[in-house]
């Protein structure tokens, strides 16, 4: 399913009200249709999720085994890590701040810009592509990236 479509869908089921127009403007033998088959697909991933569920619990079991058997033996998981470590709480890892190199060149406003490809696309450059335009004629040329990266 296209990534548009899926919002769309989402969109709707998401707010009751949504829902209630939707089944005013639709026919109720098509409604009746995708309840049975939206049921059969809950169905499913009830399964599924009691499945995952049990999972969980049994490796929860499991670990609170380990860590009881571990403490009668009279040792800590620092010990067993190898030697006199004691587990400190985890930084949070920062993310790359690196700036990316730009793939594509744009003019807005009389300047010339440029965009990495990552994040929301500029302005000019989504409004082109709106009115026929193709992402590929945004691409900086091979000459142009060696005089950027000069």
């Amino acid at each position: 399913m296209a990534a548009n479509a899926y919002e769309d869908v989402m969109r709707v089921l998401s707010n009751v009200r949504s829902i209630r127009a939707f089944v005013r403007e639709n026919d109720y033998e098509l409604l009746l249709e995708a309840h049975e088959k939206l049921g059969v697909a809950l169905d499913e991933r009830k399964e599924e999720y009691a499945a995952e569920k049990l999972e969980r619990e049994a490796r929860e079991v499991k670990r609170q085994e380990l860590l009881a058997l571990i403490e009668s033996e009279g040792f800590d998981l620092g010990q067993l890590a190898g030697g006199d470590f004691e587990p400190k709480a985890r930084k949070k890892s920062r993310t790359s701040t690196q700036k990316r190199e730009p793939k594509y060149v744009f003019v807005e406003d009389g300047v010339t810009k440029y965009w990495a490809g990552v994040g929301r696309k500029p302005r000019p450059i989504a409004q082109a592509i709106e009115n026929g335009a193709s992402l590929s004629d945004f691409l900086i040329k091979a000459e142009e990236q060696q005089r950027l990266d000069v």
